[in-house]
């Protein structure tokens, strides 16, 4: 299952019960973006990213991560 770390925001896959981020380590990953769409297109892609359905854009890093 792909995940995204909202963190870092790195795209990676993860087992279905896997709760820490293997690049930060942050409790913060999710199966899906908000619209619902899952992360699963996300993986193989290159450069910027943005959801299919919604159009969100995926800018890697929130703001409070320093690492």
């Amino acid at each position: 299952m792909t995940k995204r770390c909202s963190t870092c925001g790195r795209f990676r896959d993860y087992h279905p019960d896997d709760a820490y981020c293997i690049g930060c380590g942050n409790e913060s990953l999710e199966s899906e973006c908000s619209c619902g769409r899952a992360y699963d297109y996300a993986v193989s892609e290159g450069g910027p990213i943005h959801c299919p359905r919604c159009g969100r854009a995926f800018h890697g890093k929130s703001q409070e991560f320093d690492g």
